[in-house]
């Protein structure tokens, strides 16, 4: 069944409080469950989806991903455009980890609506010294992980969850308006 992912998310933390049996009066409850002033919001997550959506990109929560998969973006060979999440691989509950999710995989759409990359190339290697610097995990993962081919994209990828919810919603804006491109 296809569901979004926004309302995935709400309906997990409606379960997580409900869990907690009591009203969430006091700052540590309320901490788990409050993300950062700074940090992403379900407004943000929701926008990002409507954007997808609009892009011609379904959005689907997954409960059998692969291991170690929060979540992918996929075209198949009908032209079906799929942005899953992976509740096996990613705590609903925690909208920072959702948003990731999120603006990792919209930059695959992004990428799949350029037909191509969407960082210029004279910007990639200050691109790859902020994931060194900023999110070095996220550089040794892509030096690691993925073949040559495939470590630019996957680089935007990375760099893109640094990013704010403002510029990364603006970039999708700007390089979906006209939704996808079809597969070849």
């Amino acid at each position: 069944m296809m569901r979004s992912p926004v309302r995935a998310v709400v309906r997990h933390r409606c379960a997580l409080r409900a869990r907690l049996k009591a009203p969430l009066t006091s700052l540590a409850l309320a901490g788990l469950l409050a993300a950062p002033a700074h940090a992403a919001s379900l407004e943000d997550i929701s926008s990002l989806e409507r954007l997808v959506n609009g892009a011609g990109v379904v959005t689907v929560v997954a409960d059998d991903c692969p291991p170690s998969h929060a979540g992918f973006y996929e075209m198949d060979g009908k032209g079906l455009h799929r942005l899953v999440l992976c509740r096996n691989g990613v705590d609903l509950a925690d909208l920072e980890a959702v948003w990731e999710v999120m603006a990792h995989e919209s930059t695959h759409i992004m990428q799949a609506c350029r037909g191509g990359s969407v960082i210029a190339d004279d910007s990639m290697p200050r691109t790859f010294r902020e994931l060194r610097t900023m999110a070095p995990h996220y550089a040794k993962l892509i030096d690691r992980s993925y073949p040559s081919s495939d470590q630019r994209l996957e680089a935007e990828a990375f760099w893109m969850e640094l990013q704010t919810p403002d510029n990364v919603i603006a970039l999708f804006r700007q390089l979906c308006a006209n939704g996808v491109r079809p597969h070849p």
